[in-house]
């Protein structure tokens, strides 16, 4: 290390301490970054090392090995749906305990779009569960799963005597989501670069929009069958026009 003059005397430059935490922040960057430059394929305790610079040793020593790198890795990043639907349930249940069902969904949506297009871990986190099948990856999958029932279930009672299965369509704006942040930088999609500004603030508003239909679909259900039921239509024949089941009907009976 080079010696510096400070007045009559050398003077040497202070060395940057590196302590255990932080060159264990360090190893965390560095996974990130070979995922992202080099992809899965070179990521690997040499190529992290080399990024992080730290000696192999060190990972073996505070780690036990590579895997439990990956590990902690994982579960560090693997936050986003926890905070996210934390998140959106702010402001969304009065004193009573109800729920504004459409408010939190639309946050859900919105928030989960602009983390993932913002966050690179939150990507790779996905794209690893699509890239390995390993018991941990799955582990991770399915407590997300389990995180994730409290909500779903709130929703499915709030569509409960509707023909709209909200469990089945929020799969398909999930992966909707995923795809077209992945996908992003390959190409335009239906001809829109999604990588834009403007891109970005039409898939947003589109995922408003579709909230909007949805709910609206399920309101104005429930609405025309309780008009038919005022009718004196028969239970059996309203579900049939409307697509519904007769339990649905049934109970939408109950609470007119």
């Amino acid at each position: 290390m080079e010696e510096t003059r400070g007045g009559d005397e050398f003077v040497k430059p202070k060395r940057i301490r590196r302590n255990r935490k932080f060159i264990s922040n360090e190893i965390m960057k560095a996974v990130s970054a070979v995922i992202g430059q080099q992809g899965f394929k070179n990521l690997g305790i040499n190529s992290v090392a080399i990024e992080a610079k730290v000696e192999k040793p060190f990972i073996y020593r505070n780690y036990g090995g590579f895997e439990k790198v990956l590990e902690e890795y994982i579960l560090k990043n693997d936050y986003w749906l926890s905070f996210i639907l934390q998140r959106s349930m702010e402001g969304k249940v009065d004193d009573l305990g109800n729920v504004d069902a459409k408010g939190l969904y639309n946050t859900l949506m919105t928030d989960l779009y602009k983390t993932m297009d913002e966050n690179r871990d939150f990507r790779n986190l996905i794209l690893w569960e699509l890239y390995e099948n390993t018991p941990f990856i799955r582990k991770v999958a399915q407590r997300r799963e389990t995180e994730t029932k409290n909500e779903i279930d709130l929703l499915s009672a709030h569509f409960a005597n509707s023909s709209v299965d909200i469990a089945a369509t929020t799969s398909l704006m999930i992966a909707g989501i995923y795809y077209l942040v992945l996908h992003k930088d390959i190409s335009t999609f239906c001809g829109i670069d999604f990588k834009t500004k403007e891109g970005k603030k039409r898939l947003s508003s589109t995922l408003t929009n579709l909230t909007n239909l949805i709910f609206e679909q399920a309101e104005n259900q429930k609405k025309l069958i309780t008009r038919m039921l005022g009718k004196g239509l028969a239970v059996e024949l309203i579900a049939e026009i409307t697509e519904t089941s007769v339990d649905q009907v049934k109970e939408i009976a109950k609470q007119a």
